[in-house]
């Protein structure tokens, strides 16, 4: 009789602790049935049986049932009973496992509903093997992808469980986000009723922190909140996410397209998921979901032996979790991307306040990084940060020193003799709003130029002259004003339109007589 090695016995026995039927033994290990019972017995795990009696002739083989009584009364008290066949441990929930197996549930499901809810104290394998009767092999290729511990994570997105929205009141499915490590097989999940980028990277942090570390790379799908443009060689990723990767060191390899089975292990995980711990439920709210979730994951999932590893994730993620890569002290902020133009006077403008950018950028588009606290702008040919600013309130201005130019731009002065031609008052207003604010007074100087389009010179002179004079070298003030028309018009003893006097009593006196002025002339 060959001798097992003592891994040989350890692998036996520690699958008898796990409870697993000796026949399942015998097909993963390859050992006949009679050596797993033996090494069983001997270390406790298994009854000892006592030896089979002596078989009955074929003569002696009772044919009714008072017949084996008697058979019973009459052998000597060293003979062993007849044995009685064994009931099943599942045969009271019979109907239970083929409503279960009409819903689409595995034995997995089944087997830990009847645990929690129904008492049930038997073996996996009696149920798997009963609930195989009521549906049909499909049997299914796959390749499988073995990782480092600590070298790969897998995400996506799956659909949850029909769940009662809060605004429709209306039952519908949420996003079931997994993220699967690629080692230990352990898996973050969690549902969610919307998606968006910033969302999606939340996730993942989220994730990061239930595993207490990071992996060095992330394989996803080719989803718009990952990927911005699919390519078989150089995929183009979302700018926000790159970003939150890189805070915590970790690289995104997305599948090519239309290559999901590259992430196999997260696409096994979102089934298992739907099929195990969601099938045939439905929850009153997402956070409900979510807790169902957590406790079916630390209660089912991470103490489960897995199909492939033939290994409980529970240990295999202690032997991974080391590998993963340490969190950041802080977490990833978080900003939105947009564009702006850099206008003439050097600022761009954000929700309704201003930044000023290089000179070298006016009239150019830049890219700014808008978050709760800060604002940066972008060199959008480079991808350089070039400033970085403060947020302020709207109207407000933020301005770099380095950044105003050292005269005072030439479009200033045209502006300003484009403004004197009005008046001598518009003249002394714009030159002094010119030596006050230099290359900002740009935009008050174009404010300038619509009034006297749209009111004209003489009212606008008045004005201005209405401002020198309070010393309110503001364009509001000549707004309002215009507005209220309060400008006195001084009263004038003589002009060149005006005749004098005397002509005017001499055109009288000749009317009076019945005549006129011009048969005189």
């Amino acid at each position: 009789m060959n001798q097992l090695s003592a891994p040989e016995r350890e692998t036996i026995l520690g699958l008898l602790r796990l409870r697993w039927s000796i026949r399942r033994v015998c097909r993963e290990t390859g050992h006949r049935h009679e050596t797993v019972r033996r090494i069983g017995q001997e270390a406790g795990l298994l009854p000892v049986r006592s030896p089979n009696p002596k078989p009955h002739t074929p003569a002696e083989v009772p044919t009714d049932l008072e017949a084996v009584a008697e058979a019973a009364e009459s052998v000597d008290d060293v003979a062993e009973p007849i044995p009685r066949p064994t009931r099943s441990s599942v045969a009271g929930h019979a109907e239970f496992i083929e409503a279960e197996v009409a819903k689409g549930r595995n034995a997995v499901a089944i087997y830990q509903d009847m645990v929690e809810h129904r008492a049930y104290a038997g073996s996996y394998d009696a149920v798997k093997r009963f609930a195989r009767r009521f549906r049909a092999a499909d049997p299914k290729v796959s390749c499988r992808f073995e990782t480092p511990p600590g070298q790969e994570a897998q995400v996506d997105y799956g659909e949850g469980a029909p769940t009662r929205d809060p605004k429709s009141g209306k039952y519908r499915k949420p996003r079931l986000f997994v993220m699967t490590l690629g080692m230990s097989r352990h898996a973050f999940r969690k549902v969610v009723w919307r998606s968006s980028q910033q969302i999606w990277c939340e996730l993942h942090e989220e994730a990061f922190a239930y595993f207490g570390g990071a992996p060095k790379t992330i394989r996803l799908d080719n989803l718009k909140e990952g990927v911005i443009e699919p390519d078989i060689y150089e995929p183009e990723l979302n700018a926000l996410y790159a970003a939150t990767l890189a805070h915590y060191g970790v690289v995104a390899i997305p599948c090519r397209p239309y290559a999901p089975d590259l992430k196999g292990k997260v696409e096994s995980a979102v089934g298992h998921t739907q099929s195990t711990a969601l099938k045939g439920r439905r929850f009153e709210s997402i956070e409900e979901q979510n807790t169902v979730l957590t406790r079916w994951n630390e209660r089912w999932a991470f103490t489960r032996i897995h199909g492939t590893t033939k290994r409980q994730v529970r240990e295999m993620f202690e032997e991974e979790r080391p590998a993963l890569l340490p969190l950041p002290p802080t977490r990833f902020e978080y900003y939105r991307i947009v564009e702006r133009r850099v206008h003439v006077d050097g600022y761009i403008e954000v929700d309704g306040a201003f930044y000023s950018a290089p000179p070298r950028y006016v009239g150019t588009s830049v890219v700014v990084h808008v978050g709760r606290l800060w604002l940066r702008i972008i060199d959008p040919r480079t991808r350089e940060f070039v400033r970085e600013h403060v947020t302020t309130g709207r109207g407000r201005r933020q301005t770099v020193e380095s950044d105003l130019p050292k005269q005072t731009p030439p479009q200033v002065h045209r502006l300003v003799a484009h403004v004197a031609a009005a008046g001598p008052f518009c003249r002394d207003f714009a030159r002094a709003m010119e030596a006050e604010r230099g290359a900002q007074a740009l935009r008050p100087l174009f404010g300038l130029c619509d009034l006297l389009k749209r009111h004209g010179p003489e009212r606008v002179e008045r004005a201005c002259a209405l401002a020198l004079s309070a010393g309110a070298l503001r364009l509001r003030f000549l707004r309002r004003a215009l507005d209220i028309e309060n400008v006195p018009l001084p009263l004038l003893q003589q002009h060149a339109v005006i005749e004098s006097i005397s002509t005017y009593r001499t055109h009288f006196a000749t009317l009076a007589q019945g005549g006129s002025s011009d048969d005189q002339r």
